[in-house]
């Protein structure tokens, strides 16, 4: 049968997907891995919202909900956007609740991209996903390279030279993956600036707003003066409540259009989230936020940790993240390469055959990511320990 080219052909399968089997691999046959690749939180959700789970369970809510989600849900989520990130959401109905925050990157790329090639301007390196999802909704991706002399953050004059007729939105996410950046005021200030002069929209993917070190503080751009016409937000309850497998995340904007077209999109792609953990966010978000606490507390333990052994390094400059759960690293000039190469991946293969430690080759996340490594610490402590050990014996 002949077949043209699909634009799902030019979607790769994903290259730390790749790590990941290789580590699972090696682990069937015995090997001992560090599982330093991937940023899945170890914890398990807190207990109020698993009690909350098995309450719907028990209460026969397994049936189709709204496919908007289902309205306690969508009213924590307005109240939550108003108290915490002071987002002026205008109400549960400007609210939308997703299959995680990739599904609501896809919807609102797809809601924004309105002719083919419609630019839209991403952080480089950026969350290989998001790039991904742009390309899959029919956009053009447009890098903007973050600038490591300014502790890896976007700068509004690079974004505003990228800026050209075709342009739509401006993608942000702080705390960033991969290289753990965090994003200023006068920076979403600067960008909310260039939003406005150009009448753009800005797609602010916050999933790890409550992982924050340091003292730090989350500020979404969204509660700017002047943005709440302006900014598409989204979050997840994946990194603030562990609740990664149970795939519940949210977009919220003040724009009917865009609300109904997502809206359409929800209903063609997933018909609503699961029933059950529906009511389980309901309790994250309304209930006691002790855990997500904690969680952030020894993920800035995990950080210090894993950043003593990376110092001790010749051939990795590691960059301190000041939030999500990852230390970027550049490789030095000075790294004579794994079997004949000096890439992120050769660097990646190198710590898995010496001591079978996993890593995100910066290849995988934009052009401005070659040359790097991502580690992440979102895996047990141990294996943290366990790695900041190996790390200074390995010749690197």
């Amino acid at each position: 049968m002949r077949r043209q080219k699909s634009l799902i052909d030019e979607i790769p399968l994903g290259g730390i997907v790749s790590v990941r089997d290789r580590l699972l691999e090696m682990q069937a046959k015995g090997h001992p891995i560090l599982r330093l690749e991937s940023g899945d939180p170890s914890f398990d959700i807190p207990p109020h919202v698993r009690e909350a789970i098995e309450k719907a369970l028990r209460d026969g809510q397994t049936h189709y909900t709204a496919g908007a989600g289902i309205p306690p849900l969508r009213r924590a989520i307005a109240d939550k956007l108003r108290r915490d990130n002071r987002i002026a959401i205008d109400g549960p109905e400007r609210v939308l609740v997703t299959n995680g925050a990739m599904h609501a990157l896809y919807i609102a790329f797809r809601a924004l991209v309105e002719q083919p090639g419609d630019e839209i301007i991403v952080p480089d390196p950026t969350w290989t996903e998001t790039a991904d999802n742009v390309r899959l909704a029919g956009g053009a991706v447009v890098r903007c390279r973050l600038d490591p002399a300014r502790a890896w953050s976007l700068v509004p004059e690079r974004i505003e030279a990228l800026v050209t007729p075709r342009t739509r939105a401006i993608v942000l996410n702080t705390p960033h993956n991969p290289t753990g950046a965090v994003l200023d005021r006068p920076t979403l200030e600067g960008i909310l600036a260039v939003a406005e002069r150009h009448d753009l929209w800005v797609v602010s993917d916050e999933a790890y707003e409550t992982v924050l070190f340091d003292g730090r503080e989350h500020l979404s751009i969204g509660s700017l003066p002047g943005a709440e016409r302006r900014v598409v937000s989204i979050f997840s309850m994946s990194k603030s409540y562990a609740m990664s497998g149970l795939r519940v995340g949210y977009v919220a904007v003040n724009d009917d259009l865009l609300i109904e077209r997502m809206a359409k999109l929800l209903r063609c792609t997933i018909n609503g989230v699961n029933s059950a953990t529906q009511h389980g966010a309901v309790a994250a978000l309304d209930g006691p936020q002790e855990a997500t606490r904690e969680m952030t507390r020894v993920y800035q333990q995990r950080r210090d940790v894993l950043m003593a052994g990376l110092r001790q390094l010749r051939h990795l400059e590691a960059f301190t993240p000041q939030g999500a759960f990852y230390v970027w690293a550049r490789i030095a000039d000075s790294w004579p390469g794994h079997d004949g190469q000096r890439d992120g991946w050769a660097m990646t293969h190198s710590l898995i055959d010496q001591a079978g430690i996993g890593s995100a080759p910066g290849e995988v996340f934009g052009p401005a990511g070659a040359g790097h490594l991502r580690f992440a610490f979102s895996c047990s402590t141990e294996q943290i320990e366990r790695a900041a050990a190996l790390l200074p014996g390995l010749g690197l």
